[in-house]
């Protein structure tokens, strides 16, 4: 996932901070960034579950439409005449 810092870009990355920040609150900033990589990480898992979810709802929607709207066209006793139709034709053996 991270694959655009090679490890001497993260010790470069640790050196500055290790200054900038110092040893004494350099774990408090760490313990601090590792939070928000947590929260970050829980937010988009939620927005992700909440769009396959609403994505499955419109496939759903769409295939019970098609459904109501075959059922309109075709009803249920023609079907049934058409399969038994098909069920009595039996095929003849090759060879």
């Amino acid at each position: 996932m991270f694959n655009i810092f090679s490890w001497q870009h993260i010790i470069i990355l640790v050196v500055i901070a290790l200054v900038v920040v110092g040893p004494k609150d350099l774990p408090r900033l760490m313990r601090m960034a590792a939070k928000w990589v947590r929260k970050g990480k829980s937010v988009a898992d939620g927005l992700r579950k909440n769009l396959d979810e609403m994505t499955r709802t419109a496939e759903l929607d769409g295939l019970r439409a098609e459904m109501i709207a075959l059922k309109k066209k075709h009803p249920l006793s023609s079907l049934e005449a058409a399969g038994a139709a098909a069920s009595s034709h039996t095929p003849q053996p090759r060879g």
